[in-house]
């Protein structure tokens, strides 16, 4: 049966088996999110310079991962994806398990990162393969709304095991590894699709080169404050996980009615204005993890912080659906668009992955404010992304072959 009927409405059976793959990718998500910062400061003592070289293997795969797609091309995409996800799984879970020592740290996150690599740039292919050239944005939303709508849950549940059942970080990352696990055998359900002639693996075409340069700068960005925002939570404010868990709570619940809003935005108004609008948004929230400390109250500086992790959250996704759907646009044919993010991927991380070892010396300069000139530098660069994304223009053409 090729369609299933969920009250008055009727959707693929393809689609309902990925929806429920990318909710069970939520619940990995949010313990990965919620518990890692904690996990390396608390359970195995990381320092600062210790957490910061971890991000060079850590996102080591994500420079290696087109040339792992191409191996795994006779896959297809669906089942590419589903072997990601479960070894995505199995690292997560040794992760968990690790009693101390940096090069287990390191073994353990860059299995996880290889398979989390994997599905990253088949995410945006597969979905836009259950949606029409004009509702592009609102498909990715949708889509993206599911994933938040566990994440919700997820951190609702993960804020009760901690605060009232102390559960351990061993446990936390178990659930999430068998989530990952069991999405990755999700895919294997669905169609492998029609047999097509064989996609390039990665697509290096000048038309996509402010794409490709796009995807550094808001990649490096993004590093900035993934590495960065959560550690300065827990060293510089002395944060518990159950604070982080709030803060995803609040950024994913907001996400439920935002995310399909920004989705529209991309078909409405187009990825240059949503870009730029972002671009403006993401330099605002580094300028509060900069300063928030030096102008406010210890109270007063938290609760900006965490005003800020929540902008940062919500609008860095809208960044990457808009540059998602702009490589859509661009491209002739559908068998470009997956090997297009796979490239830009791996181009982003031969310039981002070294960035938090320096960030790291920046910091440790000075342990004290030392934060200050990282989230400084994190600024620069949304300013750099505001005149990229200025820049975008989308080509008129005629029907695209799918």
């Amino acid at each position: 049966m090729n369609e299933i009927r969920i009250g008055k409405a009727v959707i693929s059976r393809d689609f309902l088996l990925f929806l429920i793959a990318n909710a069970l990718l939520g619940v990995a998500i949010a313990v990965e999110s919620t518990s890692f910062a904690n996990r390396l400061a608390e359970d195995l003592g990381f320092t600062t310079m210790q957490r910061t070289s971890l991000e060079f293997p850590r996102e080591l795969p994500g420079l290696l991962v087109v040339f792992v797609i191409g191996a795994l091309g006779f896959l297809g995409d669906i089942r590419t994806a589903a072997v990601g996800n479960i070894m995505g799984g199995i690292g997560l879970f040794a992760f968990g398990l690790v009693p101390s020592g940096y090069w287990a740290v390191v073994i353990t996150m860059m299995i996880f990162s290889m398979g989390q690599h994997i599905y990253l740039p088949l995410s945006g292919a597969i979905s836009m393969t259950f949606a029409k050239e004009n509702n592009l944005g609102r498909r990715l939303g949708e889509i993206q709304a599911v994933t938040t709508a566990t994440l919700v849950i997820t951190s609702a549940v993960l804020y009760l095991l901690y605060h009232f059942l102390d559960m351990s970080f061993s446990v936390a990352f178990t659930i999430g590894a068998v989530a990952m696990v069991l999405a990755g055998i999700v895919f294997l359900f669905m169609s492998p699709g029609p047999k097509k002639p064989k996609k390039e693996r990665f697509v290096v075409k000048k038309k996509y080169s402010l794409f490709y340069v796009l995807a550094v700068f808001f990649g490096a960005r993004r590093q900035i404050t993934f590495t960065f925002v959560t550690w300065l939570l827990v060293t510089i404010y002395a944060q518990p996980v159950q604070t982080i868990v709030i803060l995803f709570f609040i950024t994913n619940v907001i996400s439920i009615f935002f995310r399909p809003l920004l989705g529209i935005f991309v078909d409405k108004l187009g990825e240059r204005f949503v870009l730029v609008f972002e671009g403006g948004l993401l330099l605002l929230s580094c300028f509060g993890f900069a300063f928030a400390r030096i102008l406010f109250s210890p109270s007063v500086a938290l609760i900006v912080v965490g005003a800020c992790f929540v902008i940062d959250n919500l609008f860095s996704v809208g960044a990457q659906m808009a540059r998602t759907t702009y490589v859509r646009k661009l491209a002739d044919d559908q068998n470009e668009v997956s090997g297009t993010l796979s490239f830009s991927i791996s181009l982003d991380h031969v310039f981002t992955m070294s960035m938090p070892f320096f960030a790291g010396l920046l910091w440790e300069w000075n342990a004290e404010t030392g934060y200050v000139y990282v989230f400084l530098v994190g600024a620069l660069i949304s300013v750099v992304c505001m005149f990229l994304a200025n820049a975008i223009r989308i080509p008129q053409r005629g029907t695209f072959k799918a």
